[in-house]
């Protein structure tokens, strides 16, 4: 019985007509029924739906496999002629041999208005010798040549009109901060290691950017307004500090010129420069100054001041007769206005002031000038006391002038 079942199962598949095979990736595929139902099962309520079957064809079988095989591909690297190759290696030259010709003659821009400027390994041999012979008092005179540190000092001589031989800088950006300013040539620029600069600076955290000008001429130094008759003279002023601050103090005041005896810290001194905030490309100011040569660079008509709080200097001084003949009085108690100039004398707070200085107040019929300070204290120093007397100064001429002025006015109204 069971062979027969199983012989008329086998008709029946036999009858089932074959479907046609399809090729999917390549393989070919066949379709067979997931079930075959006997038609002598008895008793069956199988309910069958009818298969709806989408033909795509051996095409869409086609285009599928296609974008298949584009995903996983990915486009070929460009590939670079000869040609091309040769032609960036000649372009790339021929901006080195313009770049080395521009800095052979000084020339600051390029092209397209970059800064051009070397670049060095550190330690270099030229930046050593160049900032040893700065910072020498007799090899910058010598060279004629001052060094001083940061952009805002670099942009105070460029407008001054100084000249700019050399910029030496760790940072690009610190450069946009004097593109408006520098000259189309004449400058060369170097940028070193960070490092480098900070083991030449005088500070202990460096702006790291350093500039080289030719010292200026005292008479040609160019004046943003006109000064008040003032000059002054420093006698024996040996801190860096304080003879910067007197140097800052002169430039505020609108004095007209500063004059350095012998015994003087150097004008050039890298400290001076930084206290003095730019005062050297603003001031004129004359250096080294002998006391024979000293009374022809000073006004006929000029009075002469002397900043002095020692008011018992009198009985300590070696020539009595001398210090008796110039007395001793209250800043304030001058009257500066009615006065054609006005010459001020600042002494060292070391040193103070020198028995050429007495002399010279001496036959000038000059004044001491005394600033009373609360009880305990001494003295101030060197340049809060020039500033002191200094702005008093300026303060009465203003207010004469005013007044002046103010009559004139009245006079052509009426």
């Amino acid at each position: 019985m069971s062979r027969n079942i199983y012989s008329l199962s086998n008709f029946f598949l036999q009858q089932i007509p074959k479907l046609p095979s399809v090729r999917l990736y390549g393989r070919w595929m066949h379709r067979r029924p997931a079930k075959v139902l006997l038609p002598f099962e008895p008793n069956s309520n199988v309910n069958l739906k009818e298969e709806h079957v989408i033909d795509i064809g051996a095409e869409g079988f086609k285009k599928s496999n296609e974008n298949y095989e584009s995903k996983e591909k990915k486009p070929p690297a460009p590939v670079t002629s000869q040609e091309k190759f040769k032609e960036i290696k000649a372009k790339k030259e021929m901006e080195l041999k313009k770049k080395k010709f521009y800095l052979s003659q000084k020339k600051v821009f390029d092209d397209n208005g970059d800064v051009i400027y070397e670049k060095l390994k550190g330690n270099d041999g030229r930046i050593s010798n160049l900032l040893v012979k700065l910072k020498s008092k007799k090899e910058r005179l010598r060279a004629g040549q001052m060094l001083v540190e940061g952009w805002r000092l670099i942009v105070d001589g460029l407008e001054a009109n100084c000249v700019l031989k050399y910029v030496i800088f760790s940072r690009t950006e610190d450069l946009n901060n004097l593109r408006p300013f520098l000259p189309k040539t004449g400058v060369q620029f170097y940028k070193i290691p960070y490092n480098d600069i900070s083991i030449w600076s005088d500070v202990e955290t460096s702006p790291g950017i350093f500039g080289v000008f030719e010292i200026p001429n005292a008479d040609s130094i160019k004046r943003y307004a006109k000064p008040i008759p003032l000059q002054l003279i420093c006698d024996n002023i040996r801190t860096p500090g304080n003879l910067g601050a007197i140097l800052r103090a002169a430039v505020g005041v609108g004095s007209e010129k500063v004059l350095l005896t012998k015994g003087c810290v150097d004008l050039w001194d890298p400290k001076v420069i930084r206290s003095a905030s730019g005062a050297h490309f603003r001031q004129p100011i004359h250096h080294s100054v002998d006391w024979e040569e000293l009374p022809k660079l000073l006004e006929a008509d000029t009075s002469i001041f002397i900043a002095d709080n020692n008011i018992n200097v009198l009985d300590i001084h070696e020539n009595q007769n001398v210090l008796d003949s110039i007395p001793v009085v209250p800043y304030y108690g001058v009257d500066f206005a009615n006065l054609k100039h006005v010459t001020l004398i600042i002494g060292g707070e070391t040193e103070g002031i020198s028995e050429n200085s007495y002399r010279l107040a001496a036959n000038k019929n000059g004044l001491r000038l005394n600033i009373p300070l609360h009880k305990g204290v001494d003295s101030l120093n060197t340049g809060m006391a020039a500033a002191v007397i200094a702005f008093e100064v300026k303060k009465q001429f203003i207010q004469a002038w005013a007044k002046l002025k103010l009559n004139n006015k009245k006079n052509v109204i009426s």
